[in-house]
């Protein structure tokens, strides 16, 4: 695999790891603190990018920025893929299939939906539906959601979930190039620089929320749900708290991660106005209206945030609340406990051995987590021996 998209797709910060830092200070484990170890569950696949489940489901479903869905299943790495697309999806720059939710009730309609770069380099949101065969889906049961025009290979967002609300929230970039060159972060008329959310169930192929804010707006698209976004690469729910965590992966200086309530749309976080909590074009800017990150780290300490999940699983029940995220460069893993705006607690760095460069976290039905890194591995967070 070529390093050269993993450096596009993370914003393009090759040799930029040397500017100022700053943020918080992180501290390493402290004396009673829990021993972490990264064990590998599977290897050998190939850019494994995120890993989620349905819930209730003992399996784990890993996406591979080629095109394909790889099932583990007790222990297991499937040899046929659960979807293989790969004829369909574009890779060039930060293109690939960069994300997969799972549909609330997928237990019983079988409908997951993925999100993808198709081969013209445009972002393409589809629903597919499993086969009889519960290891193997139906590749031609695509249905189109929403596909938006790509102005430059990188940028391109790529994350999906399902809000606690039942509604899709896809996460979409500023439309790349460098600095934002068209504005995109601050034009709700676009899709770029975005988040969107879209009732699946209530329209075909979605339906606009009405409580979307921009609803009504003559000048702006209904289907954001926040502006001000670079390339939130990552985002997740709390499942324990009405929270959304977004890792924005910054421009030049500063990695940020947003910590906002889950139901507060309408939200603008700034770039390309700000970097982090920095005025982006000069010294100083107006920031009236702007929603600042509860955590940034500057670029002398890594060069893309890899955001991740609060912890909620029952296998380490003395980090429930600990938010883990990573950064691609430096290779480090991190948690943090959010208590409220401007506080943040018990930020640490876990010692978790070599885990390469991190691309994406994961969640399984338990709420145990897992790390994809460019090295081929998938690795879960557990008790060191």
């Amino acid at each position: 695999m070529a390093n050269a998209w993993i450096a596009l797709l993370l914003g393009g910060l090759a040799g930029a790891c040397a500017q100022n830092g700053g943020g918080y200070n992180v501290e390493d484990p402290q004396p009673g603190d829990s021993a972490l170890a990264a064990v590998a569950v599977t290897q050998g696949l190939e850019s494994p990018l995120f890993v989620t489940a349905p819930t209730g489901d003992s399996r784990i479903f890993i996406v591979e920025r080629p095109g394909r869905i790889r099932i583990v299943q007790d222990g297991q790495l499937l040899d046929t893929p659960f979807l293989d697309i790969v004829s369909k999806v574009g890779t060039g720059g930060e293109r690939g299939l960069l994300g997969l939710a799972f549909h609330p009730d997928y237990a019983t309609n079988g409908f997951f939906y993925v999100n993808y770069s198709d081969l013209d380099g445009n972002t393409r949101v589809e629903r597919y539906s499993a086969a009889a065969d519960p290891d193997v889906a139906d590749p031609a049961s695509a249905k189109l959601v929403i596909t938006i025009d790509q102005p430059y290979a990188n940028h391109n967002g790529g994350m999906i979930a399902f809000g606690p609300d039942r509604k899709l929230y896809v996460g979409m970039g500023d439309g790349g190039s460098a600095n934002d060159p068209h504005g995109n972060g601050q034009n709700p008329a676009t899709l770029l620089g975005a988040m969107l959310r879209l009732d699946v169930d209530g329209g075909d192929p979605y339906a606009i929320p009405p409580d979307n804010p921009f609803v009504g707006r003559g000048d702006a698209r209904a289907e954001i749900w926040a502006i001000g976004l670079r390339n939130p690469w990552r985002f997740s729910f709390d499942r324990g708290a009405p929270r959304l965590y977004i890792a924005d992966v910054g421009q030049n200086s500063w990695e940020e991660i947003d910590i906002v309530p889950e139901a507060q749309g309408g939200l603008n976080f700034g770039w390309n106005v700000m970097e982090g909590t920095h005025c982006f074009r000069s010294a100083t800017c107006d920031q009236s209206g702007l929603t600042l990150p509860e955590v940034e780290y500057g670029h002398d300490q890594g060069c893309s945030v890899i955001g991740g999940y609060v912890y909620r699983g029952s296998a380490l029940p003395e980090l429930a609340g600990h938010y883990f995220y990573a950064d691609w460069c430096r290779g480090w893993l991190r948690s943090f406990r959010y208590v409220g705006p401007g506080t943040i607690t018990d930020h640490r760095e876990w010692p978790v051995g070599d885990i390469g460069n991190p691309l994406g976290f994961g969640e399984d039905a338990a709420g145990e987590l897992y790390i994809a890194s460019q090295n081929g591995t998938v690795y879960r967070l557990e008790r060191a021996p």
